[in-house]
C-alpha cells in the first residue's frame, strides 16, 4: 500500500510540475505590446479564415459542418487550425498593451477606409472594452478546440458562426467605427 501511495504522489506530483511547465510556456509566449494589425493579418486570419474555407467543403444544406463529410484528415485539420486561433488569442487577450500596428513591421499602412493614428486614438482611450472582445474571443475559441477534439459538428457550427459577428464588432468599435 505505500508503494502505490509513493507512486500516486510521485504521479500527482509529476501532472503538477508539467501543469506549472505548460502554466509557465504558455503565460511566455503572451507578448507585452500586442500589435493588432500585424496581429490580425498575420496570426488570426490565417486559422479562421481556414476554417471559414473548410466549413464551405464539409457543409450540409443548411450550412452546418456535416459530420459525414468529416474525414479523419478534415477533423486534424480543424483541430489544428482551432489550437492555432486559440493560441493566437490568448496571446491578444493577455497582452498588457495594444498597438495598431508595429512601426518597423511591414503593415504601417493602414487599410483602406481607416487610419491607424484614429485606432491607436481608440486603443488608448478604451484598452479595456479591446481587452473585453479579445477575451471573449479567447473564450470562444477555446471551446472551438474542445468541440474539435470532441468533433460535435455542431458546436464546432455554432462557434464558427458566432465567430465572424465577435470579429465585425470588434472591427466596428476600433477599426471602422464610421461604418458599423
Amino acid at each position: 500500500m505505500q508503494i502505490w501511495s509513493r507512486r500516486a504522489t510521485a504521479i500527482s506530483g509529476l501532472a503538477l510540475a508539467l501543469a506549472a511547465c505548460a502554466t509557465v510556456d504558455q503565460a511566455s509566449t503572451i507578448p507585452d505590446t500586442y500589435f493588432v494589425r500585424e496581429g490580425m493579418v498575420d496570426q488570426i486570419n490565417p486559422p479562421i479564415t481556414a476554417i471559414w474555407d473548410m466549413q464551405v467543403e464539409v457543409m450540409d444544406d443548411e450550412g452546418n459542418f456535416d459530420p459525414a463529410l468529416m474525414t479523419a484528415d478534415t477533423w486534424a485539420a480543424l483541430k489544428s487550425h482551432a489550437a492555432n486561433l486559440d493560441i493566437q488569442a490568448a496571446k491578444m487577450a493577455g497582452a498588457e498593451r495594444f498597438v495598431a500596428a508595429d512601426p518597423n513591421g511591414e503593415l504601417t499602412e493602414a487599410p483602406e477606409g481607416t487610419d491607424l493614428a484614429a485606432i491607436q486614438q481608440r486603443l488608448d482611450t478604451s484598452p479595456q472594452a479591446f481587452r473585453a472582445m479579445a477575451t471573449a474571443m479567447r473564450a470562444q475559441t477555446a471551446q472551438l478546440l474542445l468541440a474539435a477534439q470532441a468533433q460535435d459538428a455542431a458546436r464546432v457550427t455554432q462557434l464558427v458562426n458566432d465567430l465572424q459577428p465577435s470579429c465585425k464588432s470588434c472591427h466596428d468599435v476600433f477599426w471602422y467605427p464610421e461604418q458599423g
